[in-house]
C-alpha cells in the first residue's frame, strides 16, 4: 500500500532580532532578494543565522541544524524582515512523486522491456550500449545465489565425512558412497573437461577396490616418503581456499595420518585431492562476474541522476549513455504509441524524483544514493554527517553514517545502519518486526563471513523500522520548511 503523506508545510518560524557583537547594525535584506544562509549555533533556545558573514539571532520551531544551509528569499520587511525558506515548493513536488518508489525495482526490467518494443535501428547506438550494459547488470543480480566452488567443496566434505566413519557397520559403505558421487559428477561435467580423465581413473580405482572396503584400506598405503610429500603440496594447495577449509578435511586427514604414520596416502586419495584442486581452479576460471560494489558503483554511476550537469558541461556523449537520456530517447521513439510512451515517462519521473530528492538534501549535508535493483522492492542509501551540529567547513574530514533504507520480498522493510572507525565495522539491523529480527540474528555467522573489506567489531539485532518511502519523506520534511522572521 503507497503510504498517505501530507505535504503540507507545518513548520513556523515566530521571530528573528539583528544580532552582531550585541549592537544594531543596519539590514542587508530588500524586498525580493534570494540568498542563502546558514545555521552556524544557539544562544539562548534561539538560532544564530550567517547571511553573507554577518550574524543574525532567530527564534524558530522549526527543527533547523547547527551547519545547515538554507536558501532565503526577502519576503517581508515591515513591521519585521520575514524570511522565507525556499523549499517547500520542491517539497511539495517530492511529496506528488513518492509513490513512484513503489515500483523502484521495476525501474532497470521495465526499461528493458519497453526498448523491446522498438526496432533497434530506432535508438542510437549510446542507447543500444546502454540497454546491453543494463541488461547484463540486472542478469547479474538477478541470478541466484550460487555456491562457490560447488563440486570441489562438496568432494571436500565427502571425503570428510568417509574419513570420519570409523564404526564398523558404516565402514563398509564408504566404496559405494565415493563411487556413487564420482559417477554423478562424471555425468555433469562437460565433454571436453580436463578433469574427466582424472575423473574416469577414480572411477576404475574404486571399482577395482570393491563396495566393502574399510576406510584405511581405501585411502591408505604403504609407507612412500614421494606421496607423502605429493600430499602435502596438494592439502596445502587446496585447504589454502575459504570455502574449502571450512569443510574440516584438513582436520580428519591429520586424524587419518598422524606425523608417526607407518603408512602414507593411497594412489586414490592423492588423485581425489588432486580431482579437488582441478575443480577449485576450474570453478574460478568459469565463475561469472561476482555482482560486487564495483559492478553497482557503475550501474548507479549511469543512471543519469547527472544529466543535465553533464550536458551543461558539454558531455553530450556521456550524457546520451546515461539511463534517463536513453529513457527520453525510448519515449520520443514511442510518440505514436501512448501507453507505452507514458510507461516511459513514469520510468525517467523515478529518476528525476531521486534529482529532486538530492538537491532537497544536499542544504543538510546528506546524499541519497537511488538503488533500483530488480531484487529489492524498495532500496536507497542514506549517507550524512556523523555529528550534524560539525561545523560544515569541516565536511571533507567529518565522519560520515550510512544507513540502508530496503524493502525485499520475505524481509519487509529493513534498515541498515553502517559505521565504521580504525578499530571496525559496527553494524545495526532494523527490521519491522521481532519474527524477522530472529531470523537474522540467527544469520550473523554468514555476515561475518561475507564481509571482506572491513572488521565486524559488533553487530545489533533491533525491532522497528517503517518503510522506506516514510523515512524518506521525514528527512525531506523534517529540517527547512517554514518562515524566518526577523525583527529589525
Amino acid at each position: 500500500m503507497v503510504p498517505v503523506i501530507s505535504v503540507t508545510p507545518s513548520l513556523r518560524v515566530d521571530g528573528v532580532k539583528l544580532y552582531q557583537d550585541s549592537k544594531q547594525q543596519q539590514t542587508p535584506f530588500n524586498q525580493g532578494k534570494i540568498f542563502q544562509g546558514r545555521i552556524t549555533g544557539k544562544s539562548d533556545n534561539k538560532f544564530i543565522l550567517d547571511v553573507e558573514g554577518r550574524q543574525w539571532l532567530a527564534d524558530s520551531k522549526a527543527p533547523l541544524r547547527i551547519g545547515q544551509r538554507l536558501n532565503l528569499q526577502v519576503t517581508g520587511t515591515k513591521p519585521h524582515i520575514t524570511l522565507q525558506i525556499l523549499s517547500g515548493t520542491l517539497t511539495r513536488n517530492i511529496g506528488k512523486s513518492l509513490h513512484l518508489l513503489v515500483n523502484e525495482g521495476s525501474l532497470l526490467p521495465k526499461t528493458l522491456e519497453l526498448a523491446g518494443q522498438l526496432p533497434q535501428e530506432q535508438l542510437s547506438g549510446a542507447a543500444r550500449e546502454t540497454i546491453d550494459f543494463y541488461g547484463r547488470a540486472t542478469a547479474l543480480f538477478s541470478q541466484p545465489p550460487v555456491q562457490k566452488n560447488a563440486p570441489a567443496n562438496q568432494l571436500a566434505e565427502l571425503l570428510t565425512d568417509i574419513i570420519a566413519r570409523t564404526g564398523p557397520e558404516s565402514a563398509g559403505k564408504a566404496g559405494t558412497t565415493l563411487s556413487t558421487f564420482i559417477e554423478n559428477l562424471l555425468h555433469t561435467l562437460p565433454e571436453h573437461d580436463s578433469s574427466r580423465a582424472l575423473v574416469q581413473q577414480l572411477m576404475q580405482q574404486v571399482r577395482q577396490q570393491g563396495p566393502d572396503i574399510s576406510v584405511p584400506e581405501l585411502l591408505l598405503a604403504g609407507k612412500d616418503p614421494d606421496a607423502d610429500q605429493e600430499f602435502k603440496l596438494l592439502l596445502n594447495l587446496i585447504t589454502g581456499q575459504q570455502d574449502i577449509s571450512e569443510s574440516g578435511l584438513k582436520e580428519a586427514l591429520a586424524g587419518l595420518l598422524p606425523k608417526d604414520s607407518r603408512q602414507s596416502p593411497s594412489s586414490l586419495l592423492l588423485n581425489l585431492l588432486a580431482l579437488t584442486g582441478n575443480l577449485l581452479a576450474e570453478t574460478k576460471q568459469q565463475a561469472p562476474t561476482a555482482a560486487d560494489g564495483r559492478n553497482l558503483k557503475k550501474i548507479i554511476g549511469r543512471l543519469g541522476t547527472n544529466l543535465e550537469q553533464l550536458l551543461a558541461e558539454g558531455k553530450t556523449e556521456e550524457a546520451a549513455k546515461t539511463l534517463k537520456g536513453t529513457l527520453l530517447e525510448i519515449s520520443h521513439a514511442l510518440t505514436g504509441n501512448k501507453p507505452l510512451q507514458h510507461q516511459a515517462e513514469q520510468l525517467t519521473s523515478m529518476l528525476e524524483l531521486f534529482q529532486m530528492l538530492q538537491i532537497r538534501l544536499a542544504g543538510e549535508s546528506i546524499f541519497v544514493l537511488p538503488l533500483p535493483l530488480p531484487f529489492l522492492n524498495q532500496g536507497f542509501l542514506l549517507i550524512e554527517p556523523d555529528n550534524p551540529q560539525q561545523d560544515q567547513q569541516q565536511e571533507n574530514t567529518a565522519k560520515k553514517r550510512y544507513s540502508l533504507h530496503l524493502q525485499l520480498e520475505g524481509l519487509g522493510n529493513l534498515r541498515i545502519e553502517l559505521q565504521q572507525d580504525n578499530s571496525g565495522l559496527g553494524i545495526r539491523f532494523f527490521s519491522q518486526d521481532a519474527e524477522r529480527t530472529k531470523f537474522l540474528s540467527e544469520n550473523r555467522r554468514e555476515l561475518e563471513n561475507r564481509l571482506s573489506a572491513a572488521r565486524l567489531k559488533s553487530v545489533q539485532f533491533l525491532t522497528g523500522v517503517k518503510d522506506p518511502i516514510t523515512e524518506l519523506f521525514a528527512d525531506v520534511t523534517g529540517a527547512t520548511t517554514g518562515v524566518l522572521d526577523t525583527n529589525a
